[in-house]
């Protein structure tokens, strides 16, 4: 006797062809299981559907579509329905649509999860609107929804291309002591903002919050980050800031011993150049 296809049978073949990007053939599957074998979908199995055609370019409209279709066959769209589709709107940059269905969600009395709120913070801090997503992220407390540290890496990365730096500096510092636990990426997204705008100084106070914290800075940023305190003669502070890093394992580029050396030298520090020397043929 031949076994008929069941729900869970065609919802595990349409997110197959979903994931190869077939979203079209998924969708014909989708009407067979309606029309050819009467199966009643249910909020899962529209999800498949939903979530496909927003990771799919602009496919954002197909999935408002299928969740009006959900409404209007007696099918109650459900917190992951609505968060499929908002993060749709969100790959589109399409940052009021997104709004829009994060209100639905509200209004709608569903439960809107960290995820979710992340998602519109870091659309919303793409667009330059980081004084919105930092409303957010108040909103979370407020109801009790924690924020981790995705979420304020999205917006420690929105305050730095705003070009508010200061603002990314301060939440690192203060953070750790509410209870977040951040990561090394938090860390780097400023660094490297400050080696870029070339504030060397700032940056290399960072450096010292970061190793006591644990952290480095990416190989590109330590180097970048020593010969831009001998670029502008702070050559004590790149020394110390060497002697820290190679502590934690850290082997400069030949380019960045070179330059600090030669910055010694010039200053007529013999003794410290040939202890330079020195750790250069020890780490050879």
């Amino acid at each position: 006797m031949p076994v008929r296809p069941n729900l869970v049978t065609y919802s595990t073949l349409m997110g197959g062809l979903c994931r190869e990007g077939r979203v079209k053939d998924a969708f014909r599957v989708f009407e067979e299981m309606i029309e050819r074998r009467r199966i009643v979908p249910d909020p899962l199995t529209y999800n498949v559907l939903i979530d496909g055609f927003c990771r799919q370019g602009k496919g954002s409209e197909k999935g408002r579509e299928i969740l009006g279709f959900m409404r209007r066959n007696g099918c109650e769209p459900n917190k992951y329905n609505y968060s499929a589709l908002m993060n749709g709107f969100c790959r589109d940059g399409r940052v009021e649509e997104a709004r829009g269905v994060f209100d639905e969600m509200r209004e709608n009395g569903l439960e809107i999860d960290a995820v979710a709120y992340t998602a519109l913070i870091g659309c919303l801090c793409r667009e330059g609107r980081v004084d919105e997503g930092i409303e957010l992220v108040k909103e979370m407390k407020e109801k009790g929804v924690k924020a981790d540290v995705v979420t304020y890496n999205v917006v420690i990365e929105g305050l730095c291309k705003a070009e508010r730096v200061g603002e990314a500096m301060r939440l690192l510092e203060r953070l750790p002591f509410e209870g977040v636990r951040l990561n090394v990426a938090s860390y780097r997204i400023v660094m490297n903002c400050l080696i870029g705008k070339r504030e060397i100084e700032k940056a290399m106070g960072l450096l010292g919050l970061m190793l006591g914290r644990g952290f480095r800075p990416h190989f590109a940023a330590s180097n970048q980050l020593l010969m831009g305190l001998c670029e502008i003669g702070k050559v004590a502070d790149a020394t110390v800031s060497l002697y820290a890093l190679v502590e934690t394992g850290f082997l400069p580029e030949t380019g960045s011993w070179v330059r600090l050396v030669e910055s010694v030298c010039r200053e007529r520090k013999l003794e410290i150049a040939f202890e330079l020397f020195d750790d250069i043929i020890n780490v050879e």
